[in-house]
């Protein structure tokens, strides 16, 4: 079931605007959905609250011209907002008053309802026989969708996911697919990518599906969005089990943009999308009212109370003069604190995304180039991102019979230290009577009878310094060869390289009572800091080689035979190290640390072996066939039982075709 996204916990307001130079112009000012990690902080669009439309529930049932249809997709046009229709067609969405549904269905023309404070919809879809005559990716291959026997949805990603602001591919696939849950469990920039499920959890452990790029397996986020020409999702066995057993939970198929023949063109897209929290859950910011509350609960347990009077007055009296001076001349508001962490701990902030893309070429060569930029500031201190990241997509004609090319992508993540987690277990225990930071210095408990040891949560998310950098390098490169008329060899090289490089170190600070100066809790001192590093690299190969044949016989018999081996090698070294004892708190190297805490690092390595094929059949379009099997081998197992063999047969019947259809 596809994930309802209106829930989400955070969102936020996109001015966006693409500026295209020898191309056409285009424009979107989108919502994207993200969640904080651990808490229930929402970020939505910015707006006056004076002028904010209220929700409206709306519900209706889409048919074709036999009944009901289940599954289709009905999405708030502009947002992550959406749901499928269920067994009778039905369907029940919170929008807009003012929004226009986006109503999909695969093998069916697309219609755009706008609401108009509508609350009940009788939605009739056409087939598109368009469509059906479309290329869909699947697995080895394309097919057309009138062919298709198994579970296949194609995403449209320029269309339906580039209208949204988002940073990462896994969260825009949120509302595009039925039977593809997206939820995303974290904000944290650098870790808010989605969890796919494909019809639910399908094995044990990681149920997470096979995700290929361009035939090579790989991390969809780490793909630039700008560069998605396409999204395929295999979803059952009879599509995905030609992937073997790495196919149980689904597969998700992600083609990029290729160079066009013609005149050169460049392009630009630009996006500034602010962000803010809102919908923080309430707190009890008020001191003196939390200390009344703990008295409260103290007296229900028949014990004395925690808090003294004076002290509960003295805060009474701050508040009604929250600008006068105590007598050691600092502000009331200081020195008796009635500090909101939420509205402390996260902050208001520009996201700029920038992609720049060139392509063009002749009959002979073709060429894509394109470059991103993303500047994720966070929405607490010290979490933030940066990304960069270029392609080159490059294909050349050789002869009439022989392709070459190479698919390259090189991209570079900066992250900042700070744990969020940390910072946000500190926010949960966090309490009012404590000031988040003055004059440079971070703030202790102020109340003489509260613990010294109470959570400063700004503090905590500064207690780290250094700096986290991962790389990555993928390259394939390729030919194809078609001796005759419908046989074609493609052979395929890809090597991926990956680099992880953290540093850390102790960020030593004070904890002052500002009402008096006194320092409850010092800065950690140079003999107790720690330095860490964490190194890893991994790298991997894929060889391919696969054998298609395709043709038609006496125009109503078509046939389509596959076949191919695969070689795949891992490795993965780590390294890492924390030392305690710097000569000095602002030197951070490993060799400037006097004590050895602990050492450590691993290695390891995994290869596979397959050999698969294909057998597709249909006559008149009207009766289809389809047989896939493949053979693996893994090196994980003994090898007694390292080889496994995975078929699957599927069938249909278009009845639709028939002369009482």
């Amino acid at each position: 079931m596809m994930e309802n996204c209106k829930n989400y916990p955070t969102s936020r307001l996109a001015f966006a605007g693409a500026f295209m130079f020898m191309a056409s112009v285009a424009a979107a000012t989108p919502v994207d959905s993200r969640a904080i990690n651990g808490t229930d902080v929402n970020r939505e669009v910015f707006v006056n609250p004076s002028t904010q439309q209220a929700k409206l529930t709306v519900t209706g049932v889409v048919e074709d011209q036999f009944g009901p249809v289940a599954g289709a997709n009905i999405v708030e046009k502009g947002t992550t907002n959406g749901t499928i229709t269920d067994m009778e067609g039905k369907f029940m969405l919170e929008v807009s008053p003012k929004s226009t549904l986006v109503v999909s269905f695969i093998g069916y023309r697309e219609q755009q309802i706008p609401v108009n404070n509508q609350t009940s919809f009788t939605i009739k879809i056409v087939e598109d026989s368009e469509a059906l005559d479309e290329v869909v990716v699947v697995g080895y291959g394309t097919q057309k969708k009138v062919n298709l026997t198994g579970s296949i949805s194609s995403v449209n990603f320029e269309d339906q996911a580039l209208s949204r602001p988002v940073t990462n591919v896994s969260n825009a696939l949120a509302g595009l697919s039925a039977g593809v849950q997206v939820q995303q469990s974290s904000g944290n920039p650098g870790s808010d990518g989605s969890k796919i499920r494909i019809r639910g959890i399908g094995t044990l452990n990681n149920s997470d599906p096979l995700v290929l790029i361009d035939g090579i397996e790989g991390s969809m986020d780490l793909v630039n969005p700008q560069d998605i020409e396409n999204i395929s999702v295999l979803k059952d066995a009879a599509s995905s089990s030609i992937y073997g057993s790495r196919a149980a939970n689904g597969v998700i198929l992600i083609t990029t943009k290729k160079g066009k023949a013609g005149k050169l063109s460049i392009s630009y897209s630009g996006r500034l999308s602010y962000a803010r929290p809102t919908n923080l859950i309430e707190q009890v910011t008020n001191y003196g009212d939390y200390m009344e509350r703990i008295n409260e609960a103290y007296e229900n347990m028949g014990r004395p109370n925690h808090f003294s009077e004076a002290t509960i007055e003295a805060w009474r009296a701050a508040e009604k003069d929250p600008n006068g001076l105590t007598e050691n001349g600092i502000p009331n508001y200081v020195a008796y604190p009635n500090t909101d962490w939420e509205k402390e701990m996260f902050n208001h902030g520009i996201i700029n995304d920038h992609n720049v893309s060139i392509t063009g070429g002749t009959d002979k060569l073709r060429v894509l180039m394109s470059a991103g930029y993303l500047d994720n500031p966070g929405l607490v201190d010290n979490t933030g991102i940066r990304k960069y990241s270029l392609r080159a997509n490059i294909e050349a004609d050789i002869t009439k019979w022989l392709t070459v090319g190479t698919r390259t992508f090189a991209s570079q993540e900066d992250k900042e230290p700070a744990n969020f987690d940390n910072a946000n277990e500190g926010l949960r225990s966090a309490i009012a009577g404590v000031y988040p930071i003055w004059n440079g210095q971070y703030g202790a408990p102020e109340a003489p009878e509260e613990n010294t040891m109470a959570n400063n949560p700004l503090a905590r998310l500064h207690d780290i310094a250094g700096s986290k950098q991962k790389t990555n390098f993928n390259t394939t490169l390729y030919s194809t060869i078609t001796p005759i008329k419908g046989l074609s060899w493609d052979f395929n090289l890809n090597y991926k390289r990956y680099w992880e490089d953290n540093e850390t170190w102790t960020n030593p600070y004070d904890r002052v009572r500002f009402s008096d100066g006194v320092i409850l809790t010092p800065a950690t001192a140079p003999s107790e800091m720690t330095t860490d590093f964490y190194n890893r690299a991994d790298y991997s190969y894929t060889i391919q080689n696969i054998l298609r044949y395709n043709a038609t016989f006496a125009e109503d018999h078509d046939l389509g035979i596959l076949a191919g081996y695969e070689e795949y090698y891992y490795k993965q070294n780590t390294r890492n190290a924390t030392k305690k004892g710097l000569i000095d708190s602002s030197i951070h190297t490993p060799g400037s640390a006097t004590e050895m805490q602990s050492i450590g690092g691993g290695a390891f390595d995994r290869a596979s072996r397959s050999f698969f094929g294909r057998i597709n059949y249909a006559y008149k379009s009207k009766y289809l066939f389809e047989a896939n099997l493949r053979h693996d081998g893994n090196a994980r197992y003994h090898r007694d039982y390292r080889w496994g063999t995975f078929p699957s047969f599927s069938a249909a019947w278009r009845i639709t075709e028939e002369s009482f259809g």
